[in-house]
């Protein structure tokens, strides 16, 4: 009689263990997601009385709203690295990163991500145009292309600019990719600040 109980007690233990196992033994890979960190150690002289507040909107050109990490092929196909994604979209991440880039400089009394400026604050408006690998006909990716198109407006200074830098790939490992695109980021902030100091100087 406890043969009969315990029979269809196993076999449905059975079934229930090798169903958690399929699932837990994924085949799928893992997504990988990378940070982008802030540029630190660029302050910027401000002898003004009072700072200025900033007002920042960035947006991204379509293809690029996305949290995928992605390359321009030789024939000008976007591609994803597989598995490879930043923590959240594109725009979102160079928003928090160029943010705390700007706050981090000390010349303003607050930097806000904001469609618009108000209460007399410097706007700055970003766009990503580029923020990709350059792949070439064989698929290998030879350089990261980093581009800003933008502008910003201080009192009664306005200006439009391009920031474009292009950063060499020293191999195919996706973290020596990941660190090209760190490296293109770093020189256009750098760039970015340098503009807001000689337009609202």
């Amino acid at each position: 009689m406890k043969t009969k109980t315990l029979l269809p007690l196993l076999i449905l233990s059975t079934m229930l263990l090798a169903a958690c196992s399929g699932v837990m033994n994924s085949s799928q890979a893992a997504k990988q997601y990378y940070m982008l960190m802030p540029l630190t150690g660029a302050s910027v002289e401000n002898t003004d009385a009072q700072k200025p507040g900033l007002a920042m909107n960035l947006a991204a050109v379509p293809g690029l709203d996305s949290d995928w990490i992605q390359a321009l092929s030789a024939d000008a196909r976007l591609t994803r690295y597989a598995n490879a994604r930043w923590p959240d979209h594109l725009p979102e991440v160079l928003s928090s990163v160029i943010q705390r880039s700007l706050a981090a400089t000390g010349r303003f009394s607050s930097v806000d991500a904001a469609p618009r400026s108000t209460g007399g604050a410097w706007f700055l408006q970003l766009e990503v145009q580029k923020f990709y690998g350059l792949q070439d006909a064989g698929g290998q990716t030879k350089s990261v292309a980093v581009e800003l198109y933008g502008s910003i407006e201080c009192g009664d200074q306005r200006e439009s600019f391009t920031l474009d830098e292009t950063v060499p790939v020293g191999g195919e490992r996706l973290s020596t990719v990941v660190a090209a695109h760190q490296q293109g980021l770093d020189k256009v902030t750098q760039e970015l600040f340098n503009k807001i100091a000689g337009v609202c100087s």
